[in-house]
């Protein structure tokens, strides 16, 4: 067992490794390494920094494990450095921009969130976490490729919900589209709306005929605290919910119910909280997360209950997605009447 003073030791001095990992796929390092070993001369000039300071930053890469360095003093990626380069499929380029940069700052603004109630990322960037992709669209990129569901994920909700004899799914807050491009090629028959924001319009139409089924889906844009479209037979809210406090999650919710027919479903796919949080986990971490850029949380399953039954539905089910994750699929129905 690690020693108490060893633990505290590493956890202050997490920052460092975070830091150091954004700086490299911002100087874009690993795709300057993708074709093989380059020197230090060589990335200092490419990158056009300092030859001596890159050195440091360079042999600080090599003790996390991205980097390594041959008798030539040459650098070359570790398979856990390949990871960070933009053109690896199961790349982590993007959350190393997001978690570096971003979101790093927006936990600076916890103590005056804690104090007076507002958001974090609020009280650093002076306005709201999407009002701020909307100015900055590289950032906005990022975020889409960042939270995108790896691949497979829709089949494992496949595998705990049929859809197949659905006309109309609907995906609420769908982002670039990736989870419901993936749900209708697992149900060829069905039919899809992607709902978010303007800003996701462009990825979303260019995830749906990427996959070849933007004759089968449209992007819609708008804002789900103020309406949902109606007609779904289906309608997904996935990782939507925590990025929201209590009163917006009941609104989304009730817009939802709104735009649903009585024999409409809705699935909610997001983290579920332990009613007694033991160890670290990955809920534990999204909660602070949604904490710290939103003012949401991760929420427990009697505070689920709580918020869709306010919201006008019964929650029918709720499926662990994959065992000993916490991420979790709850299928509700409208109450027959408000």
């Amino acid at each position: 067992m690690t020693a108490p003073r060893t633990r505290l030791a590493e956890m202050l001095g997490g920052y460092r490794r975070t830091a150091l990992v954004h700086l490299a796929t911002r100087l874009s390092l690993p795709d300057l390494l993708a074709g093989g070993p380059r020197t230090g001369t060589d990335l200092a000039a490419l990158t056009g920094v300092r030859e001596d300071r890159l050195h440091q930053v360079l042999r600080a890469l090599t003790a996390l494990g991205l980097l390594c360095q041959d008798d030539e003093e040459r650098f070359a990626l570790t398979e856990v450095g390949e990871l960070l380069r933009t053109d690896h499929p199961e790349t982590f380029h993007g959350q190393a921009v997001y978690f570096g940069g971003l979101s790093y700052r927006a936990y600076a603004g916890l103590p005056e969130s804690l104090a007076d109630g507002g958001i974090a990322f609020d009280h650093v960037f002076g306005t709201d976490y999407y009002d701020h992709l909307d100015r900055h669209p590289d950032l906005a990129e990022h975020y889409h490729k960042m939270i995108a569901l790896a691949p497979g994920a829709a089949e494992l909700i496949g595998g705990l919900f049929d859809f197949t004899p659905h006309r109309t799914i609907v995906d609420v807050g769908g982002g670039n589209g990736s989870l419901l491009a993936e749900i209708l090629s697992l149900s060829p028959a069905s039919r899809g709306v992607v709902f978010d924001l303007p800003l996701s319009a462009a990825a979303g139409e260019e995830t749906l005929v990427g996959r070849g089924i933007g004759d089968r889906c449209e992007v819609v844009s708008g804002d789900f605290r103020v309406s949902v479209p109606p007609g779904g037979d289906v309608y997904i809210l996935s990782r939507v919910l925590a990025n929201w406090p209590d009163e917006t999650a009941v609104k989304i919710l009730s817009n939802c119910r709104d735009a649903m027919g009585s024999d409409s479903t809705l699935l909610v796919f997001e983290l579920l909280m332990p009613e007694r949080v033991r160890e670290a986990t990955f809920a534990v971490d999204g909660d602070i997360n949604a904490l710290a850029h939103f003012g949401g949380a991760v929420r427990t399953r009697p505070q689920f209950e709580r918020l869709l039954a306010e919201s006008g539905f019964r929650l029918d089910e709720v499926r662990e997605v994959v065992e000993g994750t916490h991420w979790s699929l709850l299928r509700c129905t409208p109450e027959a009447a408000r």
